[in-house]
C-alpha cells in the first residue's frame, strides 16, 4: 500500500466521481480506477459501490475515508513541522547551565529568545560543568553554559558568554568592609571559604598558585560546591571568599563585596555546543546569547 493510493481513494470518496477525482489527481481515469481496485484487493474489502450511474461509499469505505483523512492531516502536519524546524521556527532546545549563570545576563537572553520565539520549547538543566559535558557529547543537551578550566573540549565549539574578575565577599562588620579595595596579600591568615577541589581541580590549583605568588598559602576553613553556598556561608561570618563579580548582584543580607587586586585568573562562563550541530534553531539562540554576552574581548 502506498500513500498515493490513499490520496487517490480520498479524492474519489470525496468527489464520488472517478472523472472529477482523476482531474483533481492529475491522472487519467483508467489508471485511477486500477489503483482503487488494487487498494481494495490489498485490503480484502470493498470500499466503493460502483454502478453505471453513481459511486457511493460502503460502510467500510466511510470508516476508511475518515482514517485516511486523519493520516493525510498528520502527514501534512509532520511536513510543516519539519520544514519549520529546518527554518528554526519550531522545535526544542535543551539548555544546560551552571548555577552562577543565573546571576549573569543569561536569564535576560533566554527571556528575549522566548518572547521572539514562543513556539520553541526550551528545556533547562541546572548542572555542574562536569555533569554537562558528557550530556552535551551524548546529545542530551544542545548547548551548555559551563565554567571551563583545563577541560577537554574536543569536537565542541565555544563562545565566551561572560568574563569578569574575582571580587572579595566579606562578612558585614569585618575590618575589610571599611576598605574600597582589597589586595590578595592582605588575605594572609584570613579565614577563607573556597570552592571544592574536586569540582574544578585545575581552577583550584590556579587560585592556590595566586596565593603562593603573593607569598603565603590561604587559610581555608571551609570548602563548598557552589558560589551561592559560598556567599551564604560568608553571611554567617565564617570567613571571606573569592567570588565572581556578578555575585554582587545577590543582595544577600550580611555580605559586602569589594574589588580584589592581585594576580588572579579571570572568572568565565562559556557556551559550548557540538561542532556538528548546525541547526538554524541553535544559531538563532546563539545570536540572541551573543547580544547579551559580557565579554570585554569580543
Amino acid at each position: 500500500m502506498e500513500f498515493r493510493q490513499l490520496a487517490y481513494f480520498i479524492a474519489v470518496a470525496e468527489e464520488l466521481h472517478f472523472g472529477r477525482a482523476a482531474e483533481q489527481c492529475h491522472i487519467a481515469q483508467p489508471p485511477l480506477s486500477q489503483q482503487i481496485k488494487r487498494l481494495e484487493e490489498e485490503l480484502g474489502v470493498i470500499l466503493l459501490k460502483r454502478t453505471s450511474r453513481r459511486v457511493s461509499l460502503t460502510p467500510e469505505g466511510k470508516e476508511f475515508l475518515r482514517r485516511c483523512k486523519d493520516i493525510r492531516d498528520r502527514i501534512d502536519e509532520a511536513v510543516a513541522c519539519v520544514q519549520d524546524m529546518a527554518l528554526g521556527l519550531e522545535g526544542q532546545l535543551r539548555v544546560g547551565f551552571i548555577g552562577p549563570a543565573s546571576l549573569s545576563n543569561l536569564p535576560k537572553a533566554i527571556r528575549t529568545f522566548r518572547e521572539d520565539n514562543p513556539q520553541i520549547r526550551l528545556d533547562f538543566s541546572a548542572k555542574s560543568t562536569s555533569e554537562q559535558l558528557p550530556m552535551l557529547r551524548a546529545d542530551r543537551l544542545d548547548i551548555a553554559f559551563v565554567r571551563l578550566f583545563g577541560h577537554d573540549t574536543t569536537g565542541l565549539d565555544s563562545m565566551i558568554f561572560l568574563r569578569e574578575p574575582y571580587v572579595l565577599a566579606i562578612p558585614e562588620g569585618d575590618d575589610f568592609t571599611h576598605r574600597t579595595r582589597v589586595n590578595i596579600k592582605d588575605l594572609e591568615g584570613k579565614p577563607l571559604i573556597f570552592n571544592q577541589r574536586l569540582a574544578q581541580p585545575a581552577l583550584y590549583r590556579s587560585l592556590i598558585g595566586s596565593f603562593h605568588k603573593a607569598g603565603f598559602m590561604p587559610n581555608i576553613v571551609q570548602e563548598v560546591n557552589t558560589e551561592q553556598s559560598t556567599v551564604a556561608l560568608v553571611a554567617t561570618g565564617l570567613g571571606c571568599a573569592l567570588v565572581p563579580a556578578s555575585s554582587a548582584e545577590d543582595k544577600r543580607f550580611g555580605v559586602i563585596f569589594r574589588p580584589l587586586d592581585g594576580d588572579l585568573p579571570q572568572w568565565e562562563i562559556t557556551a559550548l555546543w557540538k561542532q556538528k550541530n548546525h541547526t538554524k534553531l541553535l544559531q538563532k539562540f546563539l545570536d540572541v546569547v551573543a547580544r547579551f554576552s559580557n565579554n570585554p574581548d569580543k
